[in-house]
């Protein structure tokens, strides 16, 4: 039970969320029964917020083929179906395994909350640092830095970075960070403002930070062109 929760979108202020397909499958309830009961408690659900579905293919093998709903529950609304459940062995390790993620989703959006306000203080700092050093790249200095930070914190520049989470150009990439990786970049950061300060160019920065290497390595898929 290790997909459970999921977020909203990939942004520190995304909201954690079940489905009733994995609560029908992981409590080992059929998913009409499930949707039969959020579409009974609709009401009791809806005070803890919106109930938003989706339409989804018809499941492999089911008669009539039609498309159904998947709803989209967010923690209390789950919570409180849940206690509309019987309490089989099944449903109770489930019961104990949501309210577990939920838990450990909700720690990690604060702690990226927390590392986005911080690294939002180290960008202004560096960005005056770099303003006030000796090194000029015709009005390119910030956005050269950065590419560097990134590729150093995370094995991949910010524009590759930007690219592959489709992150639009106008929200900062730090909003789309994990509090790993924001804390690699705040690292990286701190490191380019301690060398500048003591007189470095670019290219000798540059292989200061080659010399420690990759902060925290991180995966990519770029998206598929059509």
């Amino acid at each position: 039970m290790n997909d459970l929760v999921f977020l909203s979108s990939q942004q520190v202020d995304a909201e954690p969320f079940t489905t009733g397909d994995v609560i029908a499958e992981y409590a080992g309830i059929a998913r009409k029964s499930v949707n039969e009961l959020i579409r009974r408690y609709k009401d009791d659900l809806e005070d803890f917020g919106v109930l938003p579905f989706e339409m989804a293919k018809p499941i492999k093998g089911s008669l009539g083929g039609h498309p159904r709903r998947v709803w989209y529950l967010n923690k209390n609304q789950a919570n409180l179906l849940i206690t509309y459940l019987d309490n089989t062995k099944p449903v109770r390790q489930f019961k104990k395994a949501l309210v577990r993620q939920f838990d450990a989703m909700q720690r990690e959006l604060i702690e990226r909350q927390a590392q986005f306000e911080l690294g939002k203080q180290f960008s202004k700092s560096l960005h005056a640092t770099i303003a006030d050093s000796q090194v000029k790249m015709h009005g390119h200095e910030f956005s050269t830095f950065n590419r560097l930070i990134y590729k150093q914190a995370l094995g991949v520049d910010s524009t590759k970075l930007r690219k592959a989470r489709d992150i639009p150009k106008d929200e900062a990439i730090t909003t789309y960070l994990s509090s790993d990786e924001a804390e690699a970049v705040r690292l990286v950061k701190n490191r380019v403002e301690v060398l500048l300060d003591v007189g470095m160019d670019y290219q000798q920065i540059k292989r200061a930070l080659q010399i420690k290497g990759v902060v925290y390595k991180v995966t990519l898929q770029l998206p598929v062109k059509n």
